[in-house]
């Protein structure tokens, strides 16, 4: 491809409303010859190899004219005095130090054909006129970092790069394996950043999605709400963990022989929230997408996430909230303390173990009975099952209570735990109520979120990079790419402009 249309000024700058269809015009022209070229090369190789090479060039020149004309679509924006003063006005009202005009320069912006072009922009910077010590001379920005493009910033273009190209590399990143497997899929869709690129911008986009879930959360405790999707409606409500592998140290301290530092690599547990509707039947709306979230915190702040998602979207006016889980206490312990903040009345927030795990410990129970045959265990496990689905838990207590040869310390802990989660275990109450017996939702989320991303062989993270891969990726996997796209660009907990957020609060 040619170099020269890779990176520079865009083609054609328009000054003013008049110049915007001659935009397209000289984009096109300019391009013209190498689009011809392209035609002629495929005229003259009729193969499937000089289609497929026609196709391809095709499509990257046709990115690259994108590129251009949306360069100079912002170049003109540029011209708009009022909407400048007022990008400009904004981001002093939203830094919380006093921000100097230092003036118009170019900076290059990428776009999402992968064309890196210079943008003429005003620049905003901390005025340390005032502020003792040295001055800092240009271009030495110290550690602290430099100011920002307050027109471009109100675009929503962060860390110089467009909101349709990092919202694509980011997504490629949660998509695929690795870094190095978005940038080639990238690069096969003629996006051509280095990995390093690539890395920075999912770093930014990571960053911001996870400002702005800790603004759905402050949002949320000044008793915001933000839409009604889930008011009126049966919700099924989850969480479970998963788990990965961190790398902890390799910064300091001397080195191995092969030249690298030691480090950790201790496994923690990531958690992940599910939230999805359900019909009178006791099905999943498919047309509603679920709401997935993951972090590495602890259960307090696993619950203050699945809290928040809550009241902002309506919940607290559900028809009936269900709570489904296996036997973690942590979950159970905060249960009430959920129904509590969410205002719910006596009896609509229902507590379902789920019925699986359950049946998993029937079969430890009969494990544990060594004299029994295969055949035996089989038919014990499958009658006591029915009558646990059917609600018969004081029979299969009372049985169970029969096994304990010799006080096998072993049984009598399994059995604890049916005494112990007796209150969730009315199955056949929940059955006639077309209530979900099952958690298999959030398990399904945790293989789909972490197992096939987060964990595998040699695979360690840091823990803020896990922390913004889970949040990205649970949005992705849920279908709400786009939702959580919006925050970002936006800048907004609300995925809307500042200034409808604000009154939103009001």
């Amino acid at each position: 491809m040619n170099a020269k249309y890779q990176i520079g000024t865009p083609i054609f700058l328009p000054e003013q409303a008049s110049d915007l269809p001659l935009l397209l015009s000289r984009v096109f022209e300019a391009l013209r010859p190498d689009l011809l070229q392209a035609v002629m090369e495929c005229v003259a190789n009729p193969s499937p190899g000089g289609l497929l090479a026609f196709e391809e060039k095709t499509g990257r020149l046709t990115q690259i004219i994108g590129g251009h004309i949306v360069a100079g679509v912002v170049s003109y924006l540029h011209t708009q005095e009022t909407l400048v003063d007022d990008a400009v006005d904004e981001a002093r009202r939203g830094s919380l130090v006093p921000l100097r005009h230092r003036g118009w320069r170019n900076t290059s912006v990428r776009f999402l054909g992968g064309v890196c072009l210079t943008v003429w922009t005003p620049y905003l910077s901390e005025d340390r006129k005032w502020r003792p010590g040295p001055k800092r001379g240009i271009g030495r920005r110290g550690a602290a970092g430099g100011g920002c493009y307050p027109l471009l910033h109100s675009l929503g273009i962060l860390g110089r790069a467009t909101p349709a190209l990092y919202s694509e590399v980011s997504r490629q990143v949660v998509r695929n394996a690795s870094i190095a497997e978005a940038r080639q899929t990238l690069a096969e869709r003629g996006i051509d950043l280095d990995e390093k690129t690539v890395r920075a911008i999912f770093m930014r986009v990571g960053a911001q999605a996870l400002e702005q879930r800790q603004a759905r959360i402050e949002a949320a405790a000044q008793g915001q709400v933000f839409s009604d999707e889930l008011a009126g409606k049966r919700i099924v409500i989850s969480t479970d963990g998963g788990r990965l592998r961190l790398r902890e140290g390799g910064d300091r301290g001397r080195r191995n022989k092969n030249g690298h530092r030691r480090y950790r690599t201790p496994w923690i547990e990531p958690k992940v929230i599910v939230v999805y509707v359900i019909d009178a039947k006791g099905d999943k709306v498919r047309e509603l997408e679920s709401v997935y979230d993951a972090t590495l915190g602890h259960a307090d702040a696993t619950f203050e996430i699945l809290t928040a998602e809550l009241l902002l979207r309506g919940a607290a006016k559900a028809k009936e909230i269900i709570l489904t889980a296996d036997g973690a206490w942590w979950i159970w312990n905060r249960a009430d303390a959920l129904a509590e903040a969410l205002h719910l009345a006596p009896g609509q927030l229902v507590k379902v173990a789920d019925f699986y795990h359950a049946v998993e410990h029937l079969t430890a129970i009969a494990d544990l009975c060594t004299r029994w045959t295969a055949a035996t265990r089989k038919a014990w496990i499958r009658r006591m099952s029915h009558d646990l689905k059917a609600g018969r838990i004081d029979k299969v207590l009372e049985t169970a209570r029969a096994l304990r040869p010799g006080r096998s310390k072993k049984i009598a802990t399994e059995i604890k735990y049916f005494e112990d989660r007796r209150e969730f275990m009315q199955y056949g109450k929940f059955r006639r109520r077309k209530i979900p017996l099952g958690s298999g939702a959030v398990e399904s989320a945790v293989r789909r979120v972490i197992n096939l991303r987060l964990k595998g062989p040699a695979i360690f993270w840091r823990d803020e990079n896990a922390e913004r891969m889970l949040h990205l990726r649970a949005y992705y996997k849920a279908g709400r790419w786009n939702e959580l796209m919006l925050r970002v660009m936006h800048r907004s907990p609300c995925g809307m402009p500042a200034a409808v957020h604000a009154a939103m609060a009001a």
